[in-house]
């Protein structure tokens, strides 16, 4: 049975129809996941991630992929599900390279991580939850506001002058976007670039 006959048996809800999609596309699965495992070097790597972890992030993200696909557009299945899978796979390298980083970055600091309930109640005669001390961090000074507002708006109209993707990386890699500075090694990864594209 063709992949896209079992897709349209899983959207009704046919899990043999899923289990069997799977199979028939596992070895495309194995091919992606041995092409990332030594493309990024994860071989060499700290970063615990092995073949077998690559390839049931695949599978899954073959598997939300069903839901999405539509047989009226006349595409082949798995080239539809071929970024999911792939993506699904650099998800986890991401995010084991980030936990890998912020292991790194607590141990040169030499302040071991410890998990904190903020709905804990500190000792005391006036008991408060350890939240209620911590303060608003996304409150800003006024004028800090009106200078990081005009830092932006030169900033945009510097990125007008160069490619939209060049425009994507810097937003990105410098955390316009989301609050948050990518390593170039992480930006490389989100990419899909070597380092030394990166």
């Amino acid at each position: 049975m063709t992949n896209e006959r079992l897709c349209t048996l899983a959207q009704r809800g046919d899990t043999q129809a899923q289990e069997q999609l799977v199979q028939n596309n596992l070895g495309y699965i194995r091919k992606t996941a041995n092409e990332l495992y030594i493309s990024v070097g994860l071989g060499n790597s700290e970063l615990g991630i092995d073949h077998d972890d690559l390839i049931q992030e695949g599978s899954i993200g073959l598997l939300r992929a069903i839901s999405l696909y539509d047989p009226g557009k006349k595409i082949m299945f798995l080239t539809y599900a071929g970024p999911a899978i792939r993506n699904a796979m650099m998800d986890l390298i991401s995010a084991a390279f980030a936990a890998f980083e912020q292991r790194m970055q607590s141990d040169k600091d030499g302040i071991p991580m410890e998990r904190i309930n903020l709905d804990d109640l500190l000792p005391g005669e006036h008991s408060v939850q350890r939240s209620d001390l911590i303060a608003d961090p996304y409150a800003s000074e006024p004028e800090k506001i009106m200078e990081e507002a005009e830092n932006r708006k030169e900033l945009y109209e510097g990125l007008r002058r160069i490619s939209e993707r060049e425009q994507v990386y810097l937003l990105y890699r410098f955390g316009f976007e989301d609050d948050m500075e990518h390593p170039l090694v992480g930006t490389a990864l989100h990419f899909h670039l070597s380092e030394s594209r990166g």
